[in-house]
């Protein structure tokens, strides 16, 4: 908690002496990179999920944000499970008149994500050898594609010189193909093929957008 609030009081801090500077919204060729801000949680500046904007004019940006992560386990010598991720959401937005520190925004996003996911074991006891397409058979970690689209509606709330805070909510759909998974055990093999889920309805970014202007 200490370091939480050492966290939310460093931003404010700086967010306070730019403050004293003119303000000024991003004109056209601006160019914008942002952060998910979440001030009580665990890790209060995410950096796994970036965004960058370019305004090409004073009122419409494009946009695309992207995470890439991996995880790679090995409780043995024998034994590894590995996943990667990796999402990017290109988009475009139109800005509102608003105010002096206010930008309200609408615009469409797209969603494109890939996982995949393994496990090996090179144990020659070992019951289960090798899993394509999650960690086990029951689906830990399962891989998948996904692809949606989003309209969305935010705003821009600019608290110092080039410097925001923002927020954003979107109503789209979300169709996700999960993968097959196929066990090898020490005598047999198992292929279960794939289900997939489609979503369709709101949707909502709970952290707040901290982001800068260049």
């Amino acid at each position: 908690m200490k370091k939480q609030l050492l966290v939310v009081m460093l931003v404010v801090t700086s967010l306070t002496v730019f403050s004293q500077e003119d303000r000024k919204k991003p004109e056209a060729k601006s160019f914008t990179a942002e952060v998910n801000l979440n001030p009580f949680s665990s890790s209060p500046i995410n950096i796994n999920y970036l965004r960058f904007r370019y305004f090409t004019s004073e009122t419409s940006a494009v946009r695309i944000g992207f995470s890439v992560g991996a995880q790679k386990q090995t409780p043995s010598q024998e034994l590894t499970r590995q996943t990667f991720e990796f999402n990017i959401r290109p988009g475009y937005e139109w800005h509102l008149a608003g105010t002096e520190r206010l930008s309200p925004f609408f615009g469409v996003e797209a969603d494109f994500a890939i996982k995949t996911s393994s496990y090996e074991d090179q144990d020659v006891d070992a019951f289960l050898k090798k899993v394509t397409g999650a960690w086990s058979e029951s689906g830990t970690e399962r891989a998948f594609t996904r692809f949606g689209l989003n309209a969305i509606i935010g705003a821009d709330f600019y608290v110092a010189k080039r410097v925001y805070i923002g927020t954003e909510f979107g109503f789209g759909f979300q169709s996700t193909n999960f993968s097959n998974i196929e066990a090898t055990y020490s005598s047999d093999k198992v292929k279960i093929k794939g289900g997939s889920d489609l979503q369709v309805g709101p949707n909502f970014n709970s952290s707040i957008r901290l982001g800068f202007v260049f």
